[in-house]
């Protein structure tokens, strides 16, 4: 069983790893929100039931993990290792993966973060880029092989007491963002230019965007008064007079363009 000991002079430093077997579902799933709320500071997590359909299957995950930033988010299915990997985690998260969030999403978010208006939590849901991640109670490398091949992450939480009954928590592997949401610009056809904030940390200078079409092009980005403008080099953009497009950046730091 694991033990951590903290330096420090107060004799409660010593933590005993709790037996991953010895909880319930829901009281695991209370340590992971603690657990995950404390060592990724940069995300909102809290409980998420709103549903997701894909070819007439209705499923519901636990949790919810938003960056702060909005950029992208997760959708989190906690699970004990006793239970079925073929016949319960993965019908659930190939839902969550592929299929389409339902109306109850945004209520269900609201409840959960209500800090968050319903026009994000609207956007968060139909345009921001999705993971899923599954938090299990023990490692194991099984459940990682094959949900690795459906783009699904996987992550260990591990609960530890001190005396005085303190706890501690220990989280085995990373997250991994493939996909993050820059932000959203409006198009001037007047002006041949997206127009987005410079919060979304672009710099001045050329760039290579992928367009709606997947073609690949050089772009001009330029800043005045806290706004970039960002106009096609050669040719033209196909895009209508003031609509919205999602500029999207991948692992491999390509940003791709997206109608919305």
């Amino acid at each position: 069983m694991k033990r951590i000991y903290l330096e420090s002079n107060d004799i409660n430093s010593t933590y005993f790893q709790v037996d991953p077997t010895d909880f319930y579902e829901i009281d695991f799933e209370a340590n992971v929100v603690k657990a995950v709320n404390k060592l990724f500071p940069e995300y909102f997590c809290n409980v998420f039931s709103g549903s997701f359909i894909l070819d007439g299957d209705r499923r519901t995950p636990d949790l919810a993990l938003i960056h702060k930033s909005f950029s992208h988010w997760f959708v989190v299915e906690v699970e004990l290792a006793g239970h079925s990997f073929s016949g319960h985690v993965l019908p659930q998260v190939r839902c969550f993966r592929y299929g389409e969030p339902e109306a109850s999403c945004i209520n269900s978010l609201h409840r959960s973060f209500p800090f968050i208006s319903p026009s994000q939590l609207q956007t968060l849901l139909l345009y921001v880029p999705r993971h899923v991640l599954v938090i299990v109670n023990l490692s194991l490398k099984e459940w990682h092989e094959q949900l690795r091949g459906m783009d699904i992450q996987l992550l260990t939480v591990s609960v530890f007491k001190g005396r005085n009954d303190v706890s501690g928590y220990e989280i085995e592997g990373t997250l991994s963002v493939h996909t993050e949401s820059i932000g959203f610009a409006l198009y001037n056809a007047m002006d041949k230019c997206l127009k987005i904030s410079k919060s979304c940390g672009l710099k001045p200078g050329v760039i290579q965007i992928v367009d709606q079409f997947g073609v690949s092009s050089l772009w001009n980005v330029q800043e005045s008064s806290g706004i970039l403008w960002i106009s096609k080099n050669s040719g033209i953009s196909l895009l209508e007079h003031k609509s919205y497009v999602q500029l999207v950046k991948t692992y491999d730091g390509r940003i791709m363009l997206k109608p919305s």
